[in-house]
């Protein structure tokens, strides 16, 4: 059964409860949450698995210093990019470091590469689909196998609406609102994982 999504407006969001140095379960959720997106990020970015997990590791012990101070002020920027900062710098810094090491005239090879991947709009798309991914996961456990199934025919692979209520036996009305219900549950989700998230799907829900 689905958990009342007015309960999960009034939970704080993640990036609010891991301000407080108290709060020791926050930040393991937090690591938890961010953690793969970071490390695959590094390895996406050419470094190995060791050097991913290093600079992973650098980057959370510069957030757990800062974190504390963050304020979201949408005007000046978003949670993403202040992560996406700190990533980028680690990587570079990385990178630099290791060019260094390189003897003969290919050393900056790398960081060449690295400046014209276009880091910051790929950072962007696997933030996006990071938190997408874990929110549905969290939010998979709280409907009944057919809500979620209508969900995932409806809104992931885009099968008419009466097509799926001929496959689930549902009334198509049934249909609407179940992808409805999971929809606004799992906005709620993302919200809560970092609460300045855009989704454009978000705007898909408002007209059922």
């Amino acid at each position: 059964m689905a958990e009342d999504v007015s309960s999960l407006h009034t939970r704080p969001s993640l990036l609010l409860k891991v301000r407080d140095p108290q709060d020791a379960a926050a930040w393991q959720a937090f690591v938890d949450v961010y953690g793969r997106l970071v490390f695959v990020h590094c390895r996406r970015r050419g470094l190995a698995h060791e050097d991913a997990e290093d600079v992973t590791q650098r980057v959370f012990a510069i957030v757990s210093r800062a974190i504390r101070s963050f304020e979201y002020q949408s005007q000046i920027g978003r949670f993403r990019d202040w992560l996406g900062t700190i990533v980028r710098n680690e990587v570079h810094e990385f990178l630099r470091k290791s060019s260094q090491q390189v003897a003969g005239g290919t050393e900056s090879s790398a960081l060449d590469q690295a400046a014209g991947r276009g880091d910051e709009a790929l950072w962007t798309e696997e933030f996006q689909a990071h938190i997408l991914a874990v929110a549905l996961a969290r939010s998979r456990p709280h409907f009944e196998p057919d809500t979620w199934r209508a969900f995932e025919l409806v809104w992931q692979q885009t099968q008419p609406p009466l097509d799926v209520a001929q496959q689930l036996g549902r009334p198509i009305d049934w249909v609407y609102v179940a992808k409805s219900r999971v929809l606004k549950h799992l906005w709620c989700e993302v919200q809560e994982l970092a609460e300045d998230a855009p989704l454009a799907w978000q705007q898909a829900d408002s007209s059922d």
